[in-house]
């Protein structure tokens, strides 16, 4: 291999350093951006933000962004709903607009940005772990919201027979939160809202034998027994000698007073 002269070795050399001159901030942004990630699969959303931080002054990275929201999501849902907009990495940016915006209450921006995002399932997570948290007026307002989009398509009724089947849910475990707390009220309240709930539920699906049997043990334990009777007869109806429903009865018959909790 022939030896290389004085000239060419600088030209080298100069070729080096300005490669290195262009690309360290880029390298050491993937870098910062490498090390948060580390930091919040660890559960370390603070020390994830902070390389986050780190990685943006090197360079405004789109894939930054949109990791810095997801490290401040729960501290500072504002900000991580501004990362998340300057992102702009499309369906994955709108639908953690989406949790950022179901953490700020705005509980209709929220399940828009679900479903332009088409992340139905998404929403659901995000209404499960709302109610396992103990939030169930949030949960509760992010299924109504979904509810009031999905109102009048005739292509949607079945997710919208779901969305009140849920709400009924919600409703049902909230008031017996606020009766361990000695809020009676709130918990009569919530009671029948899920009366409510169940029964629309029931009759946008009118052969959904599952939300017909949640309206009636609902109604048996805190409504009308009469209304009770009814769907459990509609459920035998659609389903001869259904044991639920046939035990139900029974019971009502026999005017009993322990009741199931609405399924």
């Amino acid at each position: 291999m022939p030896k290389l002269t004085a000239m060419q070795r600088l030209a080298l050399v100069l070729a080096v350093v300005a490669i290195l001159a262009l690309s360290w901030r880029p390298l050491a942004s993937w870098w910062c951006d490498d090390m948060g990630n580390v930091a919040l699969a660890r559960g370390d959303p603070q020390g994830a933000q902070a390389w986050f931080e780190r990685g943006l002054r090197f360079s405004t990275s789109r894939l930054l962004l949109e990791d810095r929201g997801r490290a401040r999501l729960d501290a500072d849902p504002a900000g991580a709903l501004s990362d998340f907009q300057a992102a702009g990495c499309g369906a994955p940016c709108i639908a953690e607009s989406g949790d950022a915006e179901s953490r700020l209450g705005n509980a209709d921006a929220a399940v828009a940005d679900y479903l332009d995002a088409r992340a139905a399932g998404r929403l659901a997570a995000a209404v499960t772990q709302i109610a396992a948290r103990g939030r169930f007026d949030e949960a509760i307002r992010l299924e109504r919201a979904l509810a009031a989009r999905l109102e009048g398509s005739l292509l949607e009724r079945a997710d919208l027979g779901a969305a009140y089947s849920t709400i009924g849910k919600l409703d049902v475990d909230a008031a017996k939160k606020a009766e361990q707390q000695k809020r009676l009220r709130a918990a009569a309240a919530y009671r029948r809202d899920a009366i409510l709930s169940f029964g629309k539920a029931g009759a946008v699906a009118p052969f959904n034998e599952g939300y017909l049997l949640s309206y009636g043990f609902s109604q048996m334990q805190w409504g009308d027994k009469r209304e009770a009777r009814s769907a459990f007869r509609r459920v035998l109806a659609l389903h001869p000698h259904q044991s639920d429903a046939e035990q139900a009865l029974a019971r009502l018959g026999a005017g009993e007073s322990a009741w199931p909790r609405p399924r």
